[in-house]
């Protein structure tokens, strides 16, 4: 029950992410090796999420206590929606920060 709550409040988050990525890459400039470069920063956040937690899941279901198929197949759900959403959400930063950077705001 509680992996269909944060399910349930991982949509909107989602749902934004979701937007915001597709408007990214329709841009003009999401060929340039900048965008390019936002992507690949970004996937490198976002892609260990799916594997990650399906280990802590194998584990827990292996040691700790059996898992319905019914929960194990939300929990995936719940995972996807996590890996999606970090992902768009780190694009956004790093769409941000370069926009600050290219205009001499921030300074590392």
């Amino acid at each position: 029950m509680l992996i269909i709550f944060i399910g349930v409040l991982l949509v909107p988050f989602f749902i934004f992410t979701l937007s915001t990525n597709i408007k990214f890459f329709k841009s003009e400039g999401s060929k340039s090796d900048l965008a390019q470069n936002i992507v690949a920063k970004s996937s490198k956040i976002a892609l260990p999420i799916f594997p990650v937690g399906w280990l802590i899941l194998e584990i827990y279901h292996r040691i700790i206590a059996n898992i319905s198929y019914e929960s194990y197949r939300d929990s995936m759900v719940v995972l996807v929606l996590l890996l999606f959403t970090v992902y768009g959400f780190s694009i956004q930063f790093y769409k941000k920060k370069d926009e600050f950077e290219s205009q001499g705001l921030l300074k590392e």
